[in-house]
């Protein structure tokens, strides 16, 4: 099975579903069933209103604010989740919207979301969730399963970036590390926001949910909320390791400055008394040493090396070089 913007499938209680016509589903179905939309289609917005909901259950479903939340009523639970979509996107992280009863799971989001796909196609290897408490825990399952791959990846380019800037650094490379930190500082700060409050909420959620899921799905919830904290935490061991390695990059990028200024400081040491002695012997006056003699140019130059030569010697001796 192939998620697609809008589907609706009818559990069978085995582990498989079938399509149907999401119009053609009662307000109060008999037998499971998971519909999933696009909450900015007018036709979807004018089903939903024929579907009788309260207002505040609709107003959250068609509400445009991705901010994670939830809360109960008397036939279900209302709540919003993120997932992710590619976070080096700035529209990385797709918001599903749930509501969640006793026979219904209506889900909604703008986009296509990939964790869906993944619970669907548990359904094509007879593998899927049976009830629809066990359909909330699958998707939210998936959902930190697709964070927790987007970690791994965080992770081992940090691993990789710190290995770049430790080993032999130019400007050219530095170049080209300072952007990819860039990105990867911007990718974890960009996770973070958005999963802190998702980590607060699921934790509430789990405590109040209690009478609407059996207590193998309520473990499941708590084992996906402890998932969510630890990724939090892992995201913020991975904010302090990026800062690290700027640290550190900034610190090899100011030793090849220092060691680039240090040798043109000891290359204006040995120019400047040359300029000095050639800028005397370029003067325009009389009485200037070797003027007129045959061989003054090549005595000239000679002095110059010979210069050249004591100043070098000096400079070794003070150990400046």
């Amino acid at each position: 099975m192939k998620a697609t913007s809008e589907f609706c499938y009818q559990l069978d209680g085995s582990g498989r579903a079938k399509p149907v016509p999401f119009k053609s589903v009662p307000r109060y179905p008999k037998k499971p069933v998971w519909i999933h939309l696009d909450y900015t289609k007018p036709d979807t917005q004018k089903w939903l209103k024929g579907l009788k909901l309260s207002r505040t259950i609709l107003e959250n479903l068609l509400d445009s604010d991705t901010t994670p939340r939830f809360f109960t009523y008397n036939k279900g639970v209302m709540l919003v989740l993120r997932g992710i979509n590619k976070i080096s996107d700035d529209d990385g992280m797709i918001a599903l919207h749930m509501c969640v009863e006793k026979n219904l799971l209506l889900t909604l989001s703008h986009r296509a979301m990939p964790s869906l796909a993944d619970v669907l196609d548990t359904f094509k290897h007879k593998d899927g969730p049976k009830t629809i408490s066990e359909c909330l825990v699958a998707i939210a399952r998936h959902m930190t399963n697709r964070i927790e791959d987007a970690l791994v990846a965080i992770n081992n380019e940090g691993d990789e970036l710190e290995d770049a800037v430790l080993s032999e650094v130019n400007f050219a490379r530095d170049s080209d590390l300072r952007s990819r930190l860039a990105v990867l500082r911007h990718e974890i700060i960009s996770l973070r926001r958005h999963l802190l409050p998702e980590r607060e909420m699921m934790a509430k959620m789990i405590i109040a949910t209690k009478p609407y899921f059996s207590d193998s799905n309520q473990g499941e919830l708590e084992e996906i909320a402890r998932d969510m904290a630890a990724i939090v935490s892992e995201l913020d061991y991975a904010r302090d390791h990026a800062t690290v390695i700027q640290e550190e990059l900034d610190s090899q990028t100011n030793i090849n400055i220092s060691r680039i200024m240090y040798l043109m400081s000891l290359v204006m040491v040995i120019f400047t008394p040359l300029t000095f002695f050639t800028g005397l012997l370029g003067a325009n006056v009389g009485g200037i040493p070797f003027g007129e003699h045959p061989n003054g140019f090549a005595i000239i130059c000679g002095l110059l090396v010979i210069c050249v030569v004591v100043q070098i010697w000096l400079i070794r001796k003070l150990k400046w070089f």
